[in-house]
């Protein structure tokens, strides 16, 4: 048994146990109560299952309209009725798969960020340090909230419910801005946008929201991410396209691994225990 003067890490050198970490092991200096792994396990679970279930639907519908061709009987439009109403049904399934989706992801993302980002708060108060001039910081002073990725401050000292504007706010204020890559911030806002959306206005929007949201995808480059059925020429559901739905446990992926370089990147006399 070796002595405290012969420990078995003597002759290490600083930074020689990092060799042994991937970036994201470093996010457990914030935060060590998630699974990450596991959760991204299961939301690819669900949506592998949801798609081989959307997928069997399509192709009975492709069947039902191939019969409807070769049908010549005293029943045709009793089976062409049959087919507009299989075709309607859809609208409604593809809306609900991507209801599941980003009702998996977007509560995943907001609690990693939402607690890594109050536990960096909870370091910067027992330390005593002050976290900088932003704006925020002079906005905030002394709010309960102001380490809370929820709430924006406006230059009224206002603290507005906004997890969007939230977000971008305090990621500048603590320098994870750096680390948070722009194609993640537009993901971020198109995805918690449509989140929003539909949580509050279910699988058919009021026509103002409709066009509201068309808007955004125009002028933010969002076609990527969605796209939509259509009642007179306008739009009517919404949907997450299917690979932006695939493509999105990869989204948190990489959100997990800047959030570990930024918690790599913090000095030690604040991550600390001592």
């Amino acid at each position: 048994m070796n002595s405290l003067e012969e420990s078995a890490f003597e002759g290490f050198t600083p930074g020689y146990f990092d060799n042994f970490l991937d970036d994201r092991d470093y996010l457990y200096t914030l935060v060590h109560t998630i699974d990450w792994q596991s959760q991204l396990l299961a939301v690819r679970l669900m949506i592998s299952r949801n798609r081989r279930e959307g997928e069997a639907f399509s192709k009975a519908i492709e069947d039902d309209a191939a019969e409807v061709r070769a049908y010549d009987g005293p029943h045709h439009n009793h089976w062409v009725d049959q087919h507009v109403d299989m075709l309607h049904e859809s609208v409604y399934h593809d809306a609900a798969e991507s209801m599941a989706a980003i009702g998996m992801i977007a509560p995943l993302v907001e609690s990693t960020l939402g607690q890594s980002l109050a536990a960096l708060g909870g370091m910067y108060d027992r330390k005593n340090i002050h976290p900088g001039d932003h704006k925020r910081w002079k906005r905030a002073e002394g709010h309960e909230s102001r380490w809370n990725c929820q709430f924006y401050f406006d230059s009224k000292k206002q603290a507005k419910n906004n997890i969007i504007s939230g977000l971008a706010q305090l990621a500048a204020a603590c320098g994870l801005d750096r680390f948070l890559s722009q194609d993640f911030m537009t993901w971020f806002e198109a995805m918690f946008t449509y989140r929003n959306f539909m949580f509050h206005g279910g699988f058919e929007w009021t026509i103002e929201r409709r066009t509201i949201f068309e808007k955004e995808i125009e002028k933010k480059g969002w076609e990527l991410f969605f796209t939509c059925s259509t009642t007179n020429g306008r739009p009517w559901v919404y949907y997450i396209r299917d690979e932006a739905i695939d493509a999105l446990p990869t989204m948190v992926e990489n959100m997990l691994d800047s959030l570990g370089l930024f918690a790599k990147s913090l000095p030690v006399g604040l991550t600390s225990k001592l």
